[in-house]
């Protein structure tokens, strides 16, 4: 049965799901919505001749870059609840959920490649390509030469050398731990030979829409980088919950718009996702896509091996990661440098790391990649925890790799 999902939250998706036929509540006119047409893995030309019956019996006009085709997805836009209504009820409609403003996590004031091993490594994480989902990345950074280009869902503004160019810096601090190049400048990310792909779905403010991401995902999916293995960094969400918790990638796929595509991704595309936890103090369950099965979340501790207050905790939880006072790269310059705090700082450890094993194993899937993770952590059983909440993950160790 299709179902149509409302997010009430300030961020993401919905916790909720209501089925196809009732009367949306509380939605505007003029709404944005993510349409999922295809269950399974799409046939670019059956997606086509959905979009296009779709048009002819809702009177729709579906732009260009909101025809989804490698995800079997549209946006759609304008719509009044009275439309969304009709859409949900139609058969060609597998999931259908509102658009949602999503912000970047963290900036609280960071230190982690080597505590978590990084310089100690063999692999470096060449070969491998991630992309970093995020308010875009610096161009031209002297420690980041290894940017190879992006996709902008949300175009840079003011003094950009390209529409994936970072108007907030945030991207371009996460993209610096993932794999500042060593060049003898600046500082060292966890996978310095790895490829680096601008991936820019929030603005300026750091603000963006699940539909903004659907659209960043379709082109990671779509985009040809040569075979090579990808990991995508997205140090962001918001609320909602996981509609199919426990489930990895079951055979029936969430109708959940937002959740779909991440299986997608990760299910049937074999990226390695790796999401930030978030910064409320609050069980992970509650944020969207830290919940999500698929993914591998991350908690962000300090120096002194402890949890702050405000990083999420519970189940979740895959892996903790350093995120207190992390130095990385910085927007403002391409020679500058910044230090923040937040589980947005911890996941890019993370995002390294995976690129690290693909460096090894080219062929392994996201749940390999995330059981070799997992099997080479550190325990943190015997850690003080003070931050209030309980904390059971293990940290994120590459020694080895």
């Amino acid at each position: 049965m299709k179902k149509l999902a409302f997010a009430l939250g300030l961020l993401v998706l919905a916790a909720c799901q209501q089925q196809a036929g009732l009367t949306p509540q509380g939605l505007p006119g003029g709404g944005t919505y993510i349409a999922v047409l295809e269950p399974g893995l799409p046939s670019p030309a059956r997606v086509a001749e959905k979009i296009a019956a779709l048009e002819r019996a809702h009177g729709l006009s579906i732009g260009a870059e909101d025809r989804l085709e490698a995800l079997g997805a549209v946006i759609l836009r304008g719509l009044s609840p009275v439309q969304a209504e009709r859409l949900a009820k139609d058969p060609r409609v597998y999931a259908l959920s509102p658009d949602q403003e999503v912000r970047a996590y963290g900036q609280t004031v960071p230190w982690g490649v080597e505590r978590i091993g990084a310089p100690t490594t063999t692999a470096k994480g060449a070969g491998v390509s991630v992309y970093v989902v995020d308010t875009g990345v610096k161009v031209g950074h002297e420690d980041l030469t290894n940017l190879m280009g992006g996709y902008a869902v949300v175009k840079c503004r003011g003094k950009c050398k390209a529409a994936y160019d970072d108007d907030n810096g945030h991207g371009t601090h996460v993209a610096g731990t993932v794999a500042a190049v060593n060049n003898a400048v600046g500082v060292l990310g966890v996978a310095p030979a790895a490829e680096i792909w601008a991936v820019k779905v929030l603005s300026g403010s750091g603000s963006g829409s699940t539909s903004g991401i659907v659209q960043g995902l379709n082109w990671v999916i779509a985009h040809n980088n040569g075979g090579k293995p990808k990991v995508v960094n997205m140090s962001l969400g918001g609320s909602g919950t996981d509609d199919q918790d426990g489930l990895y990638c079951p055979s029936t796929r969430s109708t959940n718009a937002f959740h779909n595509v991440i299986q997608k991704a990760v299910c049937d595309y074999k990226i390695t996702v790796v999401v930030a936890a978030g910064n409320e103090g609050d069980d992970a369950k509650n944020h969207t896509p830290a919940a999500y099965d698929e993914v591998i979340t991350v908690s962000a501790t300090n120096s002194q091996d402890d949890w702050p207050s405000w990083s999420n905790y519970g189940p979740d939880v895959d892996l903790a990661a350093p995120g207190v006072s992390i130095l990385s790269t910085w927007n403002a310059s391409t020679q500058s440098y910044n230090t923040l705090s937040g589980t947005s700082m911890a996941t890019p450890h993370v995002a390294g790391a995976a690129a690290l094993v693909l460096s090894r194993y080219p062929a392994y899937t996201p749940a390999q990649v995330k059981q070799a993770l997992l099997q080479n952590a550190e325990s943190t059983a015997g850690w003080t925890n003070t931050s209030g909440h309980p904390h059971l993950e293990p940290f994120l160790n590459v020694r080895g790799f």
